[in-house]
Formats: structure tokens, C-alpha cells, sequence
């Protein structure tokens, strides 16, 4: 009853309190003519059909509110989803959301979870929430129902009109005619949008052709035929051609609020056309018929003596040049005054940025030409560098950015209404849901992609083999499987991603000789391609021995040895031949575990980090999808083992891993090495806190003596770039005086400054935030004051490049610095980075430092080091310290690298 009246005296009419009574439907507003919600509820109750009249914004708080009798008998019940249902028809997701706490979980209550989601706009936790309910019935009508509303919320028309033509195949009366309604309404929208660009781009090209200017098309489609008109200019062979596309240029800039394209028409119209004339007929001959390289490159040396500088862009552009002519390129852009070409020159200038690796750099000039598209509506050529941005966000594996450019993009495709740009950003969002391994999203981002492309066979093989990867992972093998045969009903399996995930679902198959011919058909498929690099080839050979130990295992294991013969040599340079020797490692690691022999197993732990298999006081953990080895060695050289294979869902924490006797067994270590393989690698909880460990990463560098003097180095007080838009830290505060303490703060600590300070260090501790990435390695970073080219970044690939002669303690104090790779086939981190580069232990934390104790707690902790304490046993006595005296359960996540 306190919940009720509460409610009741936050906003609802006080009516007589009578004896509780069984509710009228009037709680739920059923019987009113027309319904005010779009949505339905999950509480059957309150699901009547009525046809839907929308509510102007306000009137909700105009509903009646439900009778006090009436929740009271609700509540007498704990019919606490009837409470919620009532609250959230009339808007009140405060105390609906109270009530569905109560609630439980079925499908029905779920439902109206989703609702609750969708009414607060977060419409990929209402997908994800309504995925969950379609798992469990998948023709629940009213998930999905509501599964439509939120795919057209998101822009998915066809994805939408699939869930309401579901909803009318249930036959529900009232409500599939409406969903049938619905479907065909959101059908028709698409398809006139298809039409639309399909009809724009036919006037488009005759117009190049020489044929009318088409001003309804192109005030409609305006970034379209901004690429018109500069052909159409470009191939206009005369005069009186060139001022028929004023009209258009007018138009355009119009559009834009400029006058650049009048301007270009009439400085065109005033060239020689007996010299421009056959240059503008080559260009337009050699468009048209994909001229090859030789005509192209006689058109650009032409062009160029001639001064005809928009054919010779535009030659550059056709012919695929500019990243062999980039500088060239960028000069003429800028002296032309066009906002459209310095935006396509800053495109390929990422472009050629990124494929040297540096997509920091790349990063920077993104966001540099996106400041002008913010003053521009140039939404079709921004559309291209949002795109850019969010790939790049992708590959440094920062989803919540990638997302965040990809939906720009996506909002500006839209208002350009360019269709083909639309499909790739579609494409980008469902790859940005494939990484933080969202099925639901994923489904919705591609399956949209798919609609309106069904006929696209590559697109088809590659979004279903990608997909297969994701419910592999997601441990969900029956629609990894079904996305196999998905994509092979455009033939063989042709990326390196499905033939793993047949590779892995031979575990557990029903059907081997079968997945045997299919397997062979996609390895000689990929072998003869062509495609594959050296490091793709060791990829492809390890996934054949992981499918041959399960039919072969003596055959199986012979072939992933000499894989690992051959990916040692490329090792180093190549990431495909790291993920196939990791794999291979895992394969074996998993088979002796399988056996029985956990001595094997710990031997090859050791091999593969290059270590002397450990005498005594180490854990050895790996975790591969649904199953989990772990070997433990106690103080005495004993070794206990346990293997199994009976994870469900995808590995999210380390807490409780280890069995019970293996704990005992370590617990009388004075320190314990632990050697985990990603992804457990670098979580917290893997031991309990009161005993003394660390994790050993790295490949066993020899530490270098340290130097005579001891320096304690602080880096704090950053000054990170204005656009990272990063929250500034609190000021570091000093502990007690330190003659050894050196501080490089404020616009001093650049990364050039700091690294070089870094070398003859004996003490690091880094106060700054930390951006890490989890599938390219080279990119984690950590952000510095800028240098004066721009420059932020102390990435992990330089930090493991340095030398840090006096074999520092490192302590990063910011930012979930022991943040891991979460990939099976390396674990980098900043952590294994310093490591890497001669540090002798590494302190970082798992989640955010209070400010106000991450100080004092490793001033502390570096004060026990300093007396003599070994690093494992000053953070374990430190810690154990800090929660006997007090709630702070921060420092549980404090973890040591060594």
C-alpha cells in the first residue's frame, strides 16, 4: 500500500477508499473507443483492440486516472505487472518502472520492460529486450508488434513492415488488419524512395549526356546532382552547353547558401572552347566507357598544360589518381574555393593516413573537415566522412563513437535521400553491432541492408558469415549454423569468418561428414582465390587442423604443430599469424585438458609465453567459448587440473572461476603467477583479494639493471585536445616530500616529453585518461597534452618500443588502465605494453579511481615496495588494509602486472 499512495499523492485523484475489489478494465482504460498508446502491452489485460487515435503531447496527463480501489486489489494480489500496465498507459514510467522491478521476468513483463525502454528512447535496449522475449515465443504478437515500432523508430522501414506482417499472420481480430495496414504503408514509403533515386539517377545520367537539366530531381536530390553537374560541366564541349547548367548551378547553391557553382559556370563559359572543347569530349568519353589507364593519364598531362583545372580533377577523380596524385590534388582543391572538394580531398587524405596505420592522425583530419560540414549542407559528401569516422572509431574499437558518426552519417543519407549511401551506413551500423556482439541490433542493421539489396550475393555471403561469427560467439551455435547455410545458398563459403565458425561448430556436430564436404569445398574455394596474404593462409591452415582434430585427432594435432612451426616466422610482423598461433595454442591447450593430462597442459602454457614451465605457485587459465581449462601448481610442485565445457553464455567476469580446491591448493603461496590467456586476461576477481598474485604477460624480456640514481617520474594535469571532449582530472596532489619526484604536468606533458623522462625512470605513475583498443593493438593510447603538430597520443605501440632501462613500477591511476583486449589472439593492454618495454610491475585498476584515495592508496602501496615488500605482497597487505578500515571496494579491482 505505501508504493499506491505514494503514487497517488505524486499526481492521481483521490476517490473513496473502498474494500478492495477485483479490477474493472478501466484500470487498463479498455474500454475506452480508441486507443491513445501506438505500443501494446505485454499485460494481456490491457491488450483490447481498439483503433489507435494519437494523443497530442500533454493530454496524456488528461486519461483518467485509475480508481484507488482498484490498485489497492492490485496490489492485495501482487499483481504487480497489472500495476505497471496501469501506469504505463497513462505515461507514468516513474512508477511503471517500479512495479516491473517487482514484476519478475516472463515474456509478457519483458514486453512491457521493452516498452518502458522505448518510451525513454533507448531503442537498442528495447530491441535487445524484445529479442529476449521472440527467443522464448517467437510469435508473441505483442514483442512483436512492438518489435515493428521500434525498427521504424530506427529509419528499418522493411525490417519494420517484416515484424507487423507477422503480427497479421497471428490473426488476431483488429489487430492484424492494422499491422497489415502498417506494413504496407512503411513498404510503400521505401519503395518510393527506391524509385525516386532509381528515376533521379536516370535523368542524372542522360543530363551528362547532353540532355535537359532535370531542376525537380536535383533541388530533391542535391548532393546527387551536385556529381551530375560537375560531370555534366566538365563534359559540356561548348559555350552555350556550358550556360544551359546555370539554371542547376543556381539551384544548387541555393541549396547550399553559396554562389560557387554561378561562379564556376561562368569562368568556365569564358574559356577557350577550341582548346577546352576536345578535353571536354575525351573526359566524357572515357567516363562513359571506363577508358583505360594509358587514356586517362594522357588526359591528366593535357589537362594540366591546358589549365583546365575542374577536367583535370575530375580526371584525377574517374581514373582512381588521387592517391597517387594527393598533394596535387589537395592544392587544386583549395584553390578552387568549393567546400565539395576540400571535403573530398581531407576523404582521401584519411584514406592514405589510415593505410599507414595511423588512424589517430586519420581521426584528427576527420573531425577537422567535419567542422565544416556543421556550417554546410553538403550532407552528401559529410555522409561519406561520418562514415569515414565511424571505421575508423570501429577499428580502434570505440563503439559508442563508431555508432555515434555512423547514425550521423545515416541522418544525413537520409535528408540527401541517397539510397546507395544509406545501405552502406546501414551496413557500418550492423559491423559496430557485430563488434560489441549485439545480435539483436546486428539483425536489425543488416537485415534492413539485406531488403533492399535481396539479389546482392556478395553482400549476402558476407553479412551472414559475419553474423554466423556473432552467434558463435554469443554461444548460440543453431543460428551460427543457420547463417552458414544462409550464406552458401550463394555458393561456397568465401571469407576466413565462416570457415571458422565451421571450423568451431565441428565440436559439437551432429552432421561431420557433412560439414566435412562443405569444409573442403570452402577451403579450396578460399585456396584458389588468390586473395589470401601469407598471415590469411596460416589463418585458413590452423582453422583445417581444428576442424580435422575432431575427425582425425592424431592428424589434427600433427597439422596444428607444424602451424605452429610456420606462423612463428611471421609472428611478429603479422596480426593474422598471431591470431593463427594463439588459436593453434588453444586447440592443443584444450585437447590435452580434454584428457586428463594437465602437465601437458601447463607445459604448453609456458611454451607459448616462452617461459620455463613454472615449479610451483601458478595458475594457468583459458577460457574458448563454452569451455574453461584451468591448471593450478601448488607450493609443493603439485599439479590439479579441471576442464570443462558447460558455459552457456559468453565469458563477462573472472569471480568465481577457479574451483574451490584449486584455491586451496594455492592458498598457503607466499605469491602466485598467473598465466591467463585472453579474454580473462586483465579482469579482477580472478583470486580472491586476500591472497598475493599477479598476472605475468609479456615474452620474458630481460630487465635492465636499474640506474644509480633513483627517479620517481609523475605525469598529471594534462591538457587533452578541447574536441576529444574528455572531463579534466582532478589536480594531482603530492603525498609526503620525495627528493626522487619529478612531475611533467600541464602543456608539458606531451608524449615526446614523456617518453623520453620514461627511459631512465625507476618510479612511473601516470595520471590521464586512457583510451584503449581492443582489437588493434597499436592504437591503445593514452592522451597527452597535444605537440605542436596536434599530436596526443602515447600509444601502447610506443610505449612497448621504448626501453625503460631502470625497470620501473609503473602505476597508471586513471581511466580502467588494466582494460584488456578481449580477443583470444593477444591480450594488450597499456599494462603488457609497459611490461613489454622493461617494466618490472604494473599497477591499474579494472574500473574509475576515486580521486580523493587512488593517491594515497599507492602512495601507500609504493611505500611497502620501497621498504623491501614484493609488489604482489605490498598490494595485497595494502589492500586488505584499506577494507578493514573502510568501504572501499575500488581497490578490490586494483590489479598487478609483472
Amino acid at each position: 500500500m505505501g508504493l499506491v499512495l505514494a503514487a497517488v499523492a505524486a499526481g492521481a485523484l483521490f476517490f473513496f477508499f473502498a474494500r478492495p475489489r477485483k479490477p474493472s478494465g478501466d484500470v487498463w482504460l479498455a474500454r475506452t473507443q480508441t486507443r491513445a498508446r501506438e505500443a501494446r502491452l505485454g499485460y494481456a489485460a490491457a491488450d483490447v483492440y481498439r483503433p489507435h487515435s494519437p494523443v497530442r503531447a500533454g493530454a496524456s496527463a488528461m486519461l483518467p486516472p485509475p480508481l484507488l480501489q482498484e490498485l489497492a486489489a492490485l496490489e492485495e494480489a501482487q499483481d504487480f505487472h497489472g500495476l505497471a500496465a496501469a501506469y504505463l498507459l497513462r505515461g507514468n514510467a516513474t512508477q511503471a518502472a517500479v512495479y516491473l522491478d517487482k514484476a519478475g521476468h516472463s515474456p509478457d513483463v519483458d514486453c512491457d520492460r521493452a516498452l518502458l525502454a522505448l518510451d525513454k528512447g533507448d531503442l537498442p535496449e528495447a530491441l535487445e529486450l524484445l529479442d529476449g522475449v521472440l527467443t522464448a515465443s517467437p510469435r508473441h504478437p505483442r514483442a512483436l508488434w512492438n518489435r515493428g515500432l521500434v525498427l521504424r523508430e530506427l529509419g528499418l522501414g522493411l525490417m519494420a513492415a517484416d515484424a507487423f506482417e507477422r503480427v497479421a499472420s497471428v490473426g488476431e481480430p483488429g489487430w492484424s488488419t492494422e499491422a497489415k495496414q502498417r506494413a504496407e504503408e512503411l513498404r510503400r514509403q521505401v519503395e518510393a524512395h527506391q524509385s525516386a533515386y532509381a528515376r533521379a539517377l536516370e535523368v542524372g545520367n542522360a543530363m551528362r549526356a547532353g540532355g535537359p537539366v532535370p531542376l525537380e530531381q536535383a533541388r530533391a536530390f542535391p548532393g546527387l546532382f551536385r556529381l551530375f553537374f560537375y560531370d555534366a560541366l566538365r563534359a559540356a564541349p561548348t559555350r552555350e552547353r556550358t550556360l544551359e547548367l546555370l539554371p542547376l548551378a543556381q539551384a544548387l547553391d541555393t541549396h547550399e547558401g553559396q554562389g560557387t557553382l554561378v561562379a564556376l559556370v561562368h569562368h568556365v563559359a569564358g574559356r577557350d572552347f577550341s582548346r577546352r572543347g576536345p578535353l571536354a569530349r575525351e573526359h566524357d568519353r572515357l567516363r562513359r566507357e571506363r577508358g583505360p589507364p594509358a587514356g586517362w593519364r594522357a588526359l591528366i598531362e593535357k589537362s594540366r598544360r591546358a589549365g583546365e583545372t575542374d577536367v583535370l580533377m575530375g580526371a584525377l577523380f574517374h581514373s582512381q589518381s588521387i592517391p597517387t596524385h594527393l598533394e596535387d590534388y589537395e592544392a587544386l582543391a583549395a584553390s578552387t574555393g568549393d567546400a565539395w572538394f576540400t571535403l573530398l580531398a581531407a576523404h582521401w587524405r584519411a584514406g592514405a593516413v589510415q593505410k599507414l596505420g595511423d588512424r589517430v592522425h586519420a581521426e584528427q583530419l576527420l573531425r577537422a573537415a567535419l567542422r565544416t560540414c556543421s556550417t554546410s549542407k553538403l550532407d552528401y559528401l559529410c555522409a561519406e566522412l561520418e562514415n569515414d569516422l565511424a571505421f575508423v572509431y570501429s577499428v580502434l574499437h570505440r563503439p559508442a563513437d563508431a555508432r555515434q558518426h555512423a547514425l550521423a552519417g545515416l541522418q544525413r543519407a537520409r535528408r540527401d535521400h541517397d539510397w546507395v549511401m544509406e545501405i552502406r551506413l546501414l551496413l557500418a551500423l550492423g559491423q559496430i553491432a557485430y563488434l560489441v556482439r549485439s545480435p539483436p541490433l546486428a539483425e536489425a542493421w543488416f537485415g534492413e541492408a539485406l531488403a533492399r539489396a535481396p539479389r546482392d550475393c556478395p553482400m549476402v555471403q558476407g553479412i551472414q558469415q559475419n553474423l554466423a561469427v556473432m552467434y558463435q560467439l554469443a554461444l548460440r551455435p543453431a543460428e551460427a549454423r543457420a547463417r552458414l547455410e544462409l550464406a552458401r545458398a550463394c555458393g561456397p563459403l568465401n571469407l576466413l569468418s565462416g570457415v571458422a565458425v565451421l571450423a568451431e561448430l565441428a565440436r559439437s556436430s551432429t552432421q561431420l561428414d557433412e560439414d566435412a564436404k562443405h569444409f573442403g569445398a570452402a577451403l579450396a574455394s578460399l585456396r584458389a582465390s588468390g586473395t589470401l596474404n601469407p598471415g590469411e593462409q596460416l589463418l585458413l591452415a590452423h582453422y583445417e587442423a581444428r576442424f580435422e582434430l575432431e575427425h582425425d585427432p592424431a592428424r589434427g594435432r600433427e597439422l596444428l604443430r607444424g602451424n605452429l612451426e610456420d606462423t612463428a616466422k611471421l609472428a611478429r610482423e603479422d596480426v593474422n599469424a598471431r591470431k593463427a598461433r594463439t588459436a593453434s595454442y588453444s586447440s592443443l591447450l584444450f585437447d590435452a585438458g580434454g584428457a586428463g593430462d594437465f602437465e601437458a597442459a601447463l607445459t604448453l602454457f609456458a611454451e607459448e609465453q616462452g617461459l620455463p614451465v613454472p615449479e610451483r605457485c601458478s595458475l594457468a587459465v583459458a577460457v574458448d567459448d563454452e569451455r574453461t581449462l584451468l591448471v593450478a601448481r601448488g607450493p609443493e610442485g603439485g599439479v590439479r587440473g579441471h576442464q570443462d565445457a558447460s558455459r552457456t553464455t559468453p565469458f563477462r567476469e573472472a569471480e568465481g572461476l577457479v574451483p574451490a580446491p584449486l584455491l586451496e591448493m594455492l592458498r598457503p603461496c607466499e605469491h602466485i603467477q598467473v598465466l591467463a590467456r585472453p579474454p580473462v586476461q586483465g579482469h579482477a576477481g580472478l583470486l580472491p583479494p586476500e591472497l598475493p598474485w599477479s598476472y605475468h604477460v609479456g615474452r620474458a624480456a630481460a630487465l635492465h639493471p636499474a640506474p644509480v640514481a633513483a627517479r620517481h617520474l609523475v605525469v598529471s594535469d594534462v591538457e587533452p585536445p578541447a574536441e576529444l571532449g574528455l572531463p579534466r582530472l582532478k589536480a594531482w596532489a603530492p603525498g609526503e616530500p620525495d627528493v626522487r619526484r619529478g612531475v611533467l604536468s600541464g602543456a608539458s606533458a606531451t608524449p615526446g616529453r614523456v617518453l623520453a623522462e620514461m627511459a631512465d625512470a625507476t618510479e612511473i605513475e601516470i595520471h590521464a585518461h586512457g583510451l584503449l583498443n581492443t582489437e588493434v593493438s597499436e592504437a591503445s593510447l593514452v592522451v597527452l597534452s597535444p605537440e605542436p603538430d596536434g599530436r596526443y597520443a602515447l600509444t601502447a605501440r610506443e610505449v612497448r618500443a621504448q626501453t625503460l632501462r631502470g625497470s620501473p613500477v609503473v602505476i597508471l591511476a586513471a581511466c580502467r588502465a588494466a582494460h584488456t583486449a578481449p580477443f583470444l589472439h593477444e591480450s594488450f593492454s597499456l599494462p603488457v605494453a609497459f611490461v613489454e618495454a622493461g617494466a618490472r610491475a604494473v599497477f591499474a585498476a579494472t574500473v574509475d579511481l576515486p580521486d580523493a584515495e587512488a593517491g594515497p592508496f599507492f602512495e601507500s602501496v609504493r611505500g611497502r615496495i620501497r621498504a623491501g615488500a614484493a609488489p604482489s605482497v605490498a598490494l595485497r597487505d595494502e589492500r586488505r588494509l584499506w577494507l578493514q578500515r573502510s568501504h572501499t571496494p575500488w581497490v578490490r579491482d586494483v590489479l598487478l602486472f609483472e
